[in-house]
């Protein structure tokens, strides 16, 4: 997964398409059929987009993030999550453009018809292993219908040519009539593709090498079965090597791959040499994850490069020390830092850990706002510019959280000011910049804490990526 804040931001623009007409029939197949697999909140997701479109048409206006999540009562990262379920079952095709003020489009694929989807052997057994053997059949029952064989009648069935005649046009057809029009497309129907699998992943040449013309003919390796392979191989987590075995007992005499035998043998070799149970579906990993940099830069760049590639909610994860996520309140206060106040997310990180550190792991929100508003007008974009700007401005900054914690203006005195913690990037300032003052009795030690953070910081970020095999 990539990160989620730099995919899409509350104020882009999105337009929704259907790729051909949608049928209320349709809300059954996505009700009962797909939202065990991906959810209520992306179904939910998938009806909302749906209903932007007008009927009759197959694109909607053009509208933003923000009042989808509105609608939806979701954030952003709950929005973006619900997204890229609907993309990896099929139904939804994404498309953007632009830079800075990013256009999304939204085009929404219909779902398998029933038939297809319980022959599809993924999402069948998906749902098999989600809803239980019980409920599975009585969902396969719900679209069973009566449906009389033809094998005893004869069809009688008149031709075009039986029932009407073409009388030859005298005049030549006008030009507006054969002239498309730009950028007009007429109502139509469009099929599921149904679950896409790479083939990239799915090592064929190896394949093929195992298998001898004799054995199994090259023709008989159709694109339809190709596609079955693979999507079995991803299904069951077998190699080629297992595979190989499998393709060899669904060759029929008239040395043809046969589909519902390639499935049997796939299903059978995975029941007794994997599990007894059928797999279930699981997500690839969380939005969030572990930011990897790079193995050649210093530590300092290290704690620069996080800070600039890390998502807002993961700084806080990574500040909290049993590992807790945002609440709500802390999302939308991210919302409204990246979207109204504007600032870069690397801005935002800095400004998180900044103002965590010096309030005992508050996030004030009136402290937070004072600060992003000044940073906002002095347009810092960058994580070091922040940085820089922190120190530079740290006394103003004690004297604002002062008031936030009062209520009132703190005046000023001669007493003496306690030093506070600080971020590890906080402690290696420039000499210039003035220092409040401390009690003499505290400096070594403060520094020392300093020193002792950083050090278990960078050292918790090497220890990670030794595990995850960078180094």
């Amino acid at each position: 997964m990539t990160n989620m804040w730099k995919e899409v931001q509350p104020t882009d623009e999105y337009r929704v398409q259907l790729n051909g007409m949608l049928h209320e029939s349709d809300r059954d197949i996505l009700q009962f059929l797909y939202q065990p697999l991906v959810g209520a909140s992306s179904t939910s997701l998938y009806s909302m987009l749906w209903g932007e479109v007008e009927r009759h048409q197959l694109e909607s206006e053009p509208s933003i993030h923000a009042s989808l999540m509105g609608m939806l009562s979701t954030s952003i990262d709950q929005l973006f999550e619900a997204r890229i379920r609907l993309e990896g079952m099929g139904l939804l095709k994404t498309y953007t453009k632009g830079g800075d003020n990013r256009q999304f489009i939204y085009q929404l694929q219909p779902p398998l018809h029933p038939n297809e989807f319980f022959d599809d052997p993924m999402l069948s057994v998906f749902l098999y292993r989600q809803v239980g053997n019980a409920q599975f059949l009585r969902l396969k029952q719900r679209f069973i219908v009566r449906f009389e064989d033809r094998l005893t009648y004869r069809e009688v069935t008149r031709t075009f040519q039986d029932v009407f005649s073409s009388e030859a046009l005298t005049q030549a057809t006008p030009l507006s009539f054969e002239q498309e029009r730009e950028n007009e497309t007429l109502l139509f129907e469009t099929k599921n593709e149904g679950i896409q699998t790479d083939f990239a992943n799915f090592d064929f040449h190896l394949l093929l090498a195992g298998l001898s013309e004799m054995m199994v003919p090259r023709k008989a390796l159709t694109y339809h079965v190709k596609n079955m392979i693979a999507k079995l191989s991803t299904l069951y987590g077998l190699g080629v090597l297992d595979m190989k075995n499998i393709v060899i007992e669904a060759v029929t005499e008239d040395n043809e791959i046969d589909i519902e035998l390639l499935r049997k043998a796939a299903r059978d070799y995975y029941q007794v040499h994997r599990s007894p149970t059928f797999p279930k579906l699981q997500s690839v990993g969380n939005i969030e994850k572990e930011i990897e940099t790079p193995n050649d830069i210093s530590a300092e760049d290290d704690l620069v490069y996080y800070l600039d590639h890390a998502s807002p909610v993961q700084v806080l994860k990574d500040a909290s020390p049993n590992g807790t996520g945002a609440t709500k309140t802390e999302l939308a206060m991210i919302e409204d830092l990246l979207y109204v106040q504007k600032l870069p997310v690397g801005v935002v990180n800095v400004l998180l850990q900044f103002v965590l550190i010096r309030t005992d792991m508050k996030l004030t929100k009136g402290y937070v706002e004072k600060i992003a508003t000044h940073w906002a007008r002095k347009n810092i974009t960058t994580v070091k510019a922040a940085m820089e700007l922190a120190k530079m401005e740290h006394k103003q900054y004690m004297e604002w959280k002062e008031e936030t914690n009062n209520g009132t203006k703190k005046r000023k005195s001669n007493k003496t000011i306690r030093k506070e913690k600080l971020p590890d990037w906080f402690k290696d300032r420039q000499d210039s910049v003035e220092e409040p003052s401390i009690p003499s009795s505290t400096n070594g030690d403060t520094d020392l804490e300093f020193e002792e953070r950083k050090r278990k910081f960078l050292e918790k970020r090497r220890q990670k990526k030794l595990e995850a095999g960078e180094e």
